[in-house]
C-alpha cells in the first residue's frame, strides 16, 4: 500500500473502466472492505456514518481474480472484514447482462463490491419524520455513498482503480447475489488494477 495523504487520494481518484489481468491480494481486499464499513471503536462505530447507528449496509464481494479465493459471491463480515462464500458460481456475466448497457468492466474487474442495504429497518426507524418513512431510505443512500467513497479512496491508496455501477435490474441483481429479504443492491463497485 502506498503511503499517500488524503488530499493525494482525493486528487488521484478517477473512474477506471479498464483493468489489467493482475490479481489482487486478500489483504488488499480486506482493507477496502474495512474502509467501506469497518468498525472503528468498541461501541461499534464504523468508517461511514449511519443515521441513528442503524448500519443497514451489507457488503458482498464477487471475486474474479483475488489470490486464494475461488470465483463466486462472498458475504463480508462487518466485524472483521472476513469473507463467507454464499455462491460458488461466476455471476459476472449475468451481472453484466443485468446492468444498463451491459458494461464490460463488470466482467473485467478483479472483483466487485456490492453495497447492499436493508431498506425496511431505516424506513421504520424514521417513520415519524416527514416524508414518513422516505427519510430513512434517503439516509441509506447517503450512507451507501459514503461507504463507496471510502472504498474508492482506499483503492487509490492501494494503486487500484474503480468504477461505480448504479444502473441495473434490482431484482435480477439481488437474485444473482443471493440476497435475502430485506436486502437490496444499491451500488456495484468494480475494482482492479488500471490498464
Amino acid at each position: 500500500m502506498a503511503d499517500i495523504t488524503l488530499t493525494q487520494a482525493l486528487s488521484r481518484r478517477r473512474t477506471i473502466r479498464e483493468f489489467t489481468n493482475a490479481a489482487v491480494s486478500p489483504e488488499v481486499l480486506k482493507r477496502l472492505a474495512w474502509a467501506a464499513q469497518g468498525i472503528t471503536d468498541t461501541e461499534g462505530k464504523r468508517t461511514a456514518p449511519s443515521a441513528h447507528a442503524i448500519h443497514p449496509l451489507q457488503l458482498f464481494v464477487v471475486a474474479n481474480r483475488v489470490d486464494g479465493l475461488d470465483q463466486g459471491v462472498y458475504e463480508v463480515d462487518s466485524l472483521d472484514s472476513g469473507l463467507r462464500m454464499v455462491n460458488r458460481a461466476d455471476v459476472r456475466p449475468a451481472l453484466r447482462r443485468a446492468a444498463i448497457g451491459a458494461p464490460q468492466w463488470i466482467a473485467d474487474a478483479a472483483f466487485i463490491v456490492a453495497i447492499c442495504a436493508d431498506m425496511v429497518t431505516p424506513s421504520r426507524a424514521f417513520a415519524e419524520q416527514k416524508p414518513y418513512g422516505e427519510r430513512g431510505v434517503r439516509y441509506v443512500y447517503m450512507e451507501a455513498g459514503a461507504a463507496a467513497q471510502n472504498l474508492q479512496l482506499q483503492a487509490v491508496a492501494e494503486g487500484l482503480g474503480s468504477v461505480w455501477v448504479g444502473g441495473f435490474n434490482d431484482e435480477e441483481t439481488a437474485n444473482l447475489l443471493d440476497l435475502q429479504t430485506p436486502l437490496t443492491p444499491i451500488i456495484l463497485l468494480c475494482v482492479g488494477y488500471p490498464a
